[in-house]
């Protein structure tokens, strides 16, 4: 007797008389196993000759614990079908969507010609769990810290481990990690560290996290978070006194900052491309975006600030736009409520009279009363 491995994506099936097998029968077997939820293993039966009152009939039985942990199906199962034309096919859900491993041994037959037709069968097969990862949407949070080196998930099911992959945005593996869990309870925060490879270059930035978790069972699920985050160095540009008409004689600033923003995203796109084309990135591609945020000093007051910030930063997105920049840019003012250098009300400070050039994968969090604007 033959088994169906777990790893096996399709056709297996085991039977007692192999002479089911032999040219001239009038069926064709195939099965479908493992699937995960919300599908079910499929028996799939071709026919090769006109065939009627096909019927299958199996009782459900434990599976070798290899195969992992028991479904718990039991009882008798019956599936017909009236009638098949050669090359037809007859396509039977198993069982009743329990997940884990179940052992089958049963009996298929039709009338073939007048004549009854009959074979035993016995075959395994796994529907795996479906498990739900959980992360938290805003990749700025207590939740994921990449300087520090961990991620935090949550488990539809309580956790028994968990592995983890780094790659930069140069396409190349950083680091990994492993944890194992005590069986927490779903919904539970799960730190998930890793380390960095000594290969890794100095330069390079975390773009993906590949992360599979596992429950107690074994049953898997897997995620690709994508916490990216680039703060592009660049000489500020001066504005004039309550002015955000950006001058001739500071146009070469911005043309050198928009050369180093469009180094990192060609680099950063080639990757993504690459991925998209394995097959690693799975659906649209992650989508790079430029954020503007303009800052001002405490000279004035802060309802002025705060525009006089908003309009410096769309100008300079405007700049780049015009420019031929591609990528969505996206801007806001802070006025004098984020200063680089803390001083007291109506202080002259050139090194708060700035604007902070961000790339990443989604919106970055804002302080209270300001939000993003897209040119």
């Amino acid at each position: 007797m033959r088994r169906c491995l777990p790893q096996a994506v399709a056709v297996c099936l085991s039977l007692v008389s192999l002479s089911a097998l032999a040219d001239g029968d009038p069926v064709r077997f195939s099965l479908k196993t493992p699937v995960p939820q919300p599908d079910q293993p499929t028996l799939i039966l071709s026919a090769d000759a006109a065939l009627s009152g096909l019927s299958v009939a199996l009782v459900a039985k434990e599976a070798d614990p290899s195969l992992g942990a028991a479904s718990g199906e039991s009882g008798e199962f019956k599936y017909q079908s009236k009638k098949l034309g050669p090359g037809q096919k007859a396509t039977f859900k198993l069982g009743s969507g329990k997940p884990g491993a179940t052992h089958w041994e049963g009996m298929i037959s039709a009338q073939v010609g007048g004549q009854l037709w009959k074979r035993p069968v016995t075959f395994d097969t796994v529907l795996t769990r479906t498990l739900q990862i959980g992360y938290d949407k805003n990749y700025v949070s207590p939740h994921l810290n990449v300087e520090k080196r961990f991620v935090e998930l949550t488990l539809s099911a309580p956790a028994g481990r968990a592995e983890i992959e780094v790659f930069s945005d140069e396409g190349e593996k950083m680091g990994d990690g492993k944890v194992g869990f005590a069986g927490e309870a779903p919904g539970t925060w799960l730190r998930i560290p890793w380390e960095f490879s000594s290969a890794a270059p100095t330069e390079s930035v975390v773009l993906r996290l590949s992360v599979k978790l596992f429950d107690k069972d074994g049953a898997s699920g897997h995620i690709n978070l994508y916490p990216w985050f680039v703060a592009v160095p660049h000489e500020d540009v001066n504005f004039d006194s309550a002015s955000s008409d950006v001058r001739d004689s500071e146009k070469a600033k911005l043309d050198e900052s928009l050369r180093r923003i469009t180094t990192v995203l060609d680099r950063v796109e080639r990757t993504l491309l690459k991925w998209s084309e394995q097959g690693v990135v799975m659906g649209a591609i992650p989508q790079p975006m430029l954020f503007v945020t303009g800052h001002t000093d405490t000279v004035g007051g802060d309802v002025d600030n705060l525009t006089l910030s908003r309009s410096r930063a769309k100008a300079i997105a405007t700049y780049f736009r015009q420019k031929g920049f591609r990528m969505p840019i996206f801007f806001v003012g802070y006025g004098e409520r984020a200063p680089l250098v803390k001083t007291g009300d109506n202080v002259d400070q050139a090194k708060n009279r700035r604007a902070d050039y961000t790339l990443t994968l989604q919106a970055p969090p804002t302080i209270a009363g300001t939000s993003w604007t897209k040119l």
